[in-house]
């Protein structure tokens, strides 16, 4: 018995070798993923806290996105000057690109709040295939409220439940 047991197991195992990449889990691909960045159109000028509640989306969105298993951020740090030289981002026509693949990517995710008043934004997140330069994913969604809790819970969702395809 112990004999079929190894003999089956090691024939799955070959199988399995033989069917390649795609029958094993999938690698996360190296991705950038810049900061998230505000376009204000609500008139109401720069209110407490928002740079930290961007910084707090950032980190809330690289989270999201590696524990889905798709993708692992690399280290944007060195880069922070030529990528604050790129804001901003939603409106560069691709001046980002450089940065991401200089920094090791094959992927790249901007994600852009537009906040229309204090009650009213919208977050768009856009995936970028840095060999094809095309668009790979993409959500978007509105959401009620300026606070830490609004942003991450838009996040959340918008990572969860749209970008993220099982």
């Amino acid at each position: 018995m112990r004999a079929f047991v190894a003999l089956a197991l090691g024939a799955f195992l070959a199988a399995f070798e033989a069917a390649g990449p795609s029958a094993r889990a999938e690698t996360p691909r190296p991705t950038a993923i810049f900061p998230v960045e505000l376009w204000d159109t609500s008139g109401e000028g720069v209110k407490p806290g928002q740079k930290e509640r961007l910084e707090l989306a950032t980190r809330t969105l690289a989270q999201l996105l590696e524990a889905s298993g798709a993708y692992r951020s690399v280290d944007l740090t060195p880069f922070a000057a030529k990528i604050a030289a790129t804001e901003p981002r939603y409106n560069c026509n691709g001046c980002w690109r450089d940065i991401a693949k200089e920094a090791g990517a094959d992927a790249a995710v901007l994600a852009v709040v537009h906040k229309v008043s204090t009650l009213i934004s919208t977050v768009d997140i856009y995936v970028v295939d840095l060999k094809s330069d095309a668009y790979v994913a993409y959500a978007n969604g509105q959401f009620r409220g300026d606070d830490d809790r609004a942003y991450v819970r838009a996040f959340e969702f918008l990572v969860k439940e749209r970008l993220i395809r099982k």
